[in-house]
């Protein structure tokens, strides 16, 4: 079998029935001490957020569903689900590893932000975890891009892994999720500071991934992957032309490599020494806001405001997850042409409802059939599985934006109001 088909096998290998298709989420989350310091990321005089993680996986110990826990390079707390069916089954296990992290900030007075971008520090004026793949990743980044750095110590996301059960599916769910990351962007946007000042209109988590690495970052379509059709061969294709961040050598250390990974792995196959576990190692360091691993990942949505973290799973969940809503927003996105969906990638990065969209409907339009195709998925899927219904996660968070409107630009209002500096608004 060549590379490509080796690729191809592994992001296939864990096709699942329509009806046992499981979604998981992971959602990052910034702390600071009580002087509104972001705490170090590793272990010091001061509470570090190592200490955070080793104590987050004490306190699971006896949980009956044990959640996944990391750290991003700047210290930020990721939560990994177990993969389920029910978008219940997940929050209850969140809710009850929030009250786990609510515990330990009272006893060490500290304060998590629910903002997708760090809104005081520069990155430089953030600790880098002491871990030799980030140090490489950090090195790489400042000759690949002007946010870099930003990226890696600066923001917080969720990202929701979904289940596909055919490889066109996969091919289809993946191209659905291409051409509507934009509209997700602007719909969860969620980062109104940066740098101590207000972001404006920028949707700026959204530039910031889109100028990290041209080689590795935005979207599908920027490589090639324009349609569904044969689009995993594309994309096994399109990440052995990848610089790799790193490797790891025959002991399991980290290490630099100066070629693609391409060519890491083309060695490893000559040498019949090619594993799964490679091919994965490769697969993520792909961060386009769609990506494969054995699973699809979507990542392109800021982290929702705290309350709403699930907003953006059921988004998706409801549009992918439900075969007849699948179709619907295929039908519909497949008329989009390739200079409307370029159009719209650029009017991401300006919050702005009223830009103009695809088929003369405006972003604000959009986003209110996406979300009502997404609705009736949700209902569907219920029904269809016997699933218990997620569609509050969806609808609760509909109720505050057409309220309120883009979480940014709200919590920009509320703090021009204030009077108050950034800092003392936090």
């Amino acid at each position: 079998m060549n590379l490509t088909k080796r690729i191809e096998s592994v992001i296939l290998s864990n096709l699942q029935p329509s009806e046992d298709r499981k979604i998981g989420i992971e959602c990052e989350c910034i702390f600071y001490d009580k002087n509104l310091r972001r705490i170090p990321v590793n272990s010091s005089d001061r509470f570090s957020a190592t200490d955070l993680l080793n104590e987050m996986v004490a306190l699971q110990s006896d949980d009956d569903i044990k959640a996944g826990y990391s750290l991003e390079p700047g210290g930020q707390l990721e939560w990994a689900s177990p993969p389920v069916k029910s978008l219940h089954e997940i929050n209850a296990n969140y809710v009850q590893n929030k009250a786990h992290a609510v515990e330990i900030a009272k006893r060490e007075n500290l304060k998590y932000i629910d903002f997708s971008l760090e809104p005081l520090y520069l990155p430089l004026e953030i600790d880098l975890i002491n871990h030799e793949k980030y140090c490489l990743m950090d090195k790489m980044f400042t000759k690949t891009g002007k946010f870099g750095q930003w990226m890696m110590r600066n923001t917080s996301s969720i990202q929701v892994n979904i289940d596909f059960s055919s490889k066109e599916e996969a091919e289809k769910m993946a191209y659905i999720a291409d051409c509507l990351t934009p509209i997700a962007s602007i719909l969860f946007a969620n980062s109104p500071f940066w740098k101590g000042k207000p972001s404006g209109k920028e949707n700026l988590r959204y530039k910031i991934w889109n100028s990290t690495d041209n080689s590795r970052c935005g979207n599908l379509m920027d490589h090639g992957m324009m349609v569904p059709k044969g689009l995993i061969n594309k994309y096994a294709q399109y990440i052995q032309s990848v610089p790799a961040i790193f490797i790891k050598d025959e002991n399991g250390n980290v290490r630099s490599y100066k070629k693609t990974l391409g060519s890491w792995l083309k060695e490893l196959l000559n040498q019949d020494r090619l594993t799964d576990g490679h091919i994965q190692l490769a697969l993520h360091q792909i961060f386009t806001h769609v990506r494969f691993k054995n699973v699809l990942e979507i990542r392109g949505s800021d982290r929702p405001p705290s309350g709403f973290e699930f907003a953006p799973a059921a988004f998706w969940t409801g549009l992918l997850l439900e075969n007849e809503t699948q179709n619907d927003i295929f039908n519909i996105v497949k008329t989009w042409t390739l200079e409307d969906r370029k159009q719209l990638n650029l009017r991401a990065y300006k919050l702005d409802l009223a830009q103009d969209g695809p088929n003369n409907k405006s972003i604000g339009e959009w986003i209110n059939i996406i979300c009502e195709l997404s609705l009736s998925g949700l209902n569907r899927r219920s029904k269809k599985y016997n699933i218990e219904n997620g569609k509050n996660f969806l609808e609760g968070y509909l109720d505050i934006f057409n309220e309120r409107g883009i979480p940014s630009l709200y919590t920009q209002t509320i703090h021009a109001k204030s009077g108050k500096t950034v800092k003392e608004f936090i």
